[in-house]
């Protein structure tokens, strides 16, 4: 072609249609040929086998032996259904088994409360025994003088006023036989007195307190814990004038898992009202002076240690436990006791010099 040729474009030949049909058949065989490679192969489902296990035991004093044991697995049974097409058909059931350990169950156990006794038996020759102390809901109690008192740490009032003190050498020696470690306070009479909404020498008493009687101390410091000796600083003095009162306001906040309070319950409950002077009483249930009647309602500082008290059964605060040598307790107290989870109860047999047998 010379350059004065003009340049023509040429169209590339269409492919027949023979071409086409053959290109696709090819495509077909193949896909064919790889589905037939591709399941002719067989499923072949995992084989399921036995799971060892190793047990570890030992003697005491002596190493661990340590020995295999073949567990079969577990095979589900499928359900079945028992049916009848007659109305008066009846259907008898197999006996059931026992469940037993050699049935495969995993262990047997058996316990008693928080702090109790537990007991295990396993199913593959494993068993074991153990007790301990749990917490304070869980304690297990100790007899003294006709009452279980539940406590690991004791608070005791002991009542050292002067128709008390012949008592309290056997009381005291009587509580450490279950709490060699309790401590041991000693103020003069059991007084519970409120004014207006507080305890009188109590955790928030400030102010002019009524005229009340007062008394030494008579705690032997000695035989105090390190703990119990700066309580004792703490509300000595609060103490001696504020009697019982002041002594249950100030330990609801220590940390004393039972309160322990022995006297004849004489003073009883008294409740002032501010005034200007002199504070005046509008309710006693003191066995020397009554005013009042019964006591409707309760005053702010009352409910403030009835709602510490109902705390103890799940260990929240500590249990409360009165012995009285003549009258029963207040109202007001044994409401403390009952709230708490406590006792109340009467030595009077001490009068007698006897020796009453625990519970």
């Amino acid at each position: 072609m010379t350059i004065s040729e003009p340049m023509i474009a040429r169209r590339p030949q269409a492919r027949s249609l023979r071409s086409l049909l053959l290109s696709l058949g090819m495509h077909g065989l193949l896909v064919v040929a790889a589905c037939w490679i591709v399941f002719r192969q067989p499923v072949v489902l995992p084989k399921q086998e036995f799971t060892s296990h190793t047990v570890v035991g030992g003697k005491s004093g002596g190493p661990a032996v340590s020995r295999p044991v073949q567990r079969k697995p577990k095979v589900p049974s499928p359900q079945k259904r028992l049916t009848t097409k007659s109305a008066s058909a009846t259907l008898a059931l197999p006996p059931m088994k026992e469940m037993t350990p050699e049935m495969g169950l995993s262990g047997l156990s058996g316990g008693m409360g928080k702090g109790g006794f537990g007991r295990g038996l396993g199913s593959f020759g494993g068993n074991g025994l153990g007790a301990g102390l749990g917490n304070r809901a869980g304690f297990v109690g100790r007899p003294v003088m006709g009452a279980f008192i539940r406590a690991k740490r004791v608070a005791v009032y002991l009542d050292c006023s002067g128709s008390m003190r012949s008592y309290l050498p056997h009381v005291e020696a009587e509580i450490r036989k279950q709490f060699p470690d309790a401590d041991v306070f000693r103020f003069d009479g059991a007084r519970v007195v409120g004014l207006d909404e507080v305890v009188v020498y109590g955790r928030r008493f400030h102010g002019d307190p009524p005229r009340l009687r007062e008394g030494p101390t008579q705690t032997v410091v000695e035989t105090l814990t390190p703990a119990g000796k700066l309580v004792q600083t703490k509300v000595r003095t609060a103490c001696e004038k504020g009697s019982l009162g002041a002594w249950v306001d100030r330990l609801l906040a220590e940390s004393y898992d039972a309160l322990v309070v022995f006297s004849d319950f004489q003073d009883g409950v008294r409740l002032y009202q501010a005034k200007k002077g002199e504070p005046k009483l509008i309710y006693s249930d003191s066995s020397y002076h009554k005013v009042g009647g019964v006591q409707k309602g309760h005053v702010r500082w009352q409910r403030e240690w009835l709602e510490v008290f109902a705390k103890a059964p799940h260990g929240g605060g500590p249990r409360l436990y009165l012995f009285t040598v003549q009258q029963e307790p207040q109202a007001f107290l044994k409401a403390c006791v009952a709230a708490s989870g406590g006792a109340a109860t009467s030595v009077s047999w001490l009068k007698k010099g006897g020796r009453k047998a625990s519970p």
